[in-house]
């Protein structure tokens, strides 16, 4: 069986690698073809071209490089069609693989599936009806999804997050924290600026400022910044030079929030893992002004991260555009480090029970029943 892959960001890099790892399981004579990041790299998978072309949040920015989006779209499109797959999966970036899925239904008639749906109970709740046209089957991370889904006659099936099944339950952080070679005896801050270039850009010096306020205080409190490997381009040690409560570390995420005792973080995936490593939050975003405008307008939900998402209840505080202040970051900080935090961990707790599906067979047996012959 021959598959292509579509996983434009680092997000669907994570799902596509445990994808591609539960499907040889089952069958280690699967042929993956497409694109996706140095997780599915490592899994095997040439990847066609480097993902951080098409990687991008928002409206604006997505506008900005729409012209090598567009491009990149049109290559794997054609790409696909000379290899004849018997299966296309888009793994989330819905905007970028919606697209290549119509293209490929209407044009090989080859099997689609959408893993990781586009987010339509925030916003676009219209278009749901409109996807049984070009797609096969659904993936869903949450099980609300499938429900909503079926509501609406579209095949979906709930196969839960793996990020859940890596994670235990509970944290030793002082475990983790020798295994960091971290002072047990300190309490660290882990800051998470995003995964994207222009995410890191637009919150790495606010977040800088938070730790240096500490610094000016004598305080005993250190901070870590948590980056991915591809922002070591962005070179930004030279942005913290002199700064000696803050390090920063690269691809090694997961400890890092299982080490540290409270966390400033970038809204995405990264709120949900530090939720499943039981880490009290504050949730930040910031974008440009006009996709800001134009988001706030759409989007229907209350909350922009996942763990209040998931619960329908504020149970991190969220600081969004004009909020990212380091007034504010350094109130939140405050009021964070003197609350009780049983409640919170709890629900973190019930989030992380919601998200498994142990199932083996979750995705090989769907891919199966799905293919055309």
């Amino acid at each position: 069986m021959k598959i292509a892959l579509s996983a434009g960001e680092e997000s669907g890099d994570i799902l596509g690698s445990d994808l591609m790892r539960s499907l040889k399981a089952h069958d280690d004579k699967i042929e993956f073809i497409g694109i996706g990041g140095e997780r599915m790299k490592q899994d095997g998978l040439e990847s066609l071209f480097p993902i951080n072309e098409i990687s991008k949040m928002g409206i604006i920015d997505p506008l900005l490089s729409l012209k090598t989006i567009l491009k990149r779209r049109k290559q794997l499109i054609s790409f696909f069609e000379s290899q004849k797959p018997d299966i296309f999966i888009g793994i989330d970036s819905p905007s970028f693989n919606l697209g290549i899925s119509k293209k490929l239904k209407k044009k090989i008639d080859i099997s689609t599936i959408q893993y990781v749906f586009p987010q339509f109970w925030a916003w676009r709740e219209d278009r749901i009806k409109s996807f049984s046209k070009f797609l096969d089957h659904i993936f869903c991370l949450y099980d609300f999804e499938e429900k909503i889904l079926r509501q609406h006659n579209i095949n979906s099936s709930f196969v839960g997050h793996p990020i859940a099944e890596k994670i235990e339950f509970e944290i030793n952080r002082k475990e983790y924290k020798q295994k960091l070679n971290l002072d047990e005896n300190s309490k660290y801050v882990v800051l998470m600026p995003g995964s994207r270039k222009s995410e890191v850009t637009r919150h790495f010096n606010v977040l800088a400022s938070l730790s240096n306020h500490y610094l000016k205080l004598n305080s005993k409190l250190r901070f870590i910044f948590a980056l991915t490997e591809d922002s070591k381009k962005l070179n930004l040690e030279k942005e913290i030079k002199g700064n000696s409560n803050l390090e920063i570390h690269y691809g090694n995420s997961r400890n890092i929030l299982r080490a540290c005792d409270y966390a400033v973080i970038t809204s995405g995936t990264a709120s949900l893992e530090a939720a499943l490593c039981k880490i009290p939050m504050i949730v930040i975003y910031k974008t440009n002004f006009l996709s800001y405008m134009i988001l706030s307008r759409l989007i229907k939900t209350e909350f922009i991260s996942l763990p209040n998402i998931l619960k329908k209840k504020k149970i991190v505080e969220e600081l969004i555009q004009t909020k990212v202040t380091k007034k504010n970051l350094v109130s939140e900080l405050e009021a964070l480090m003197n609350k009780d935090h049983h409640d919170l961990l709890n629900d973190y707790k019930k989030i992380h029970s919601s998200l498994i599906n142990s199932k083996k067979t979750k995705f090989y047996d769907v891919i199966n029943s799905v293919k055309k012959n």
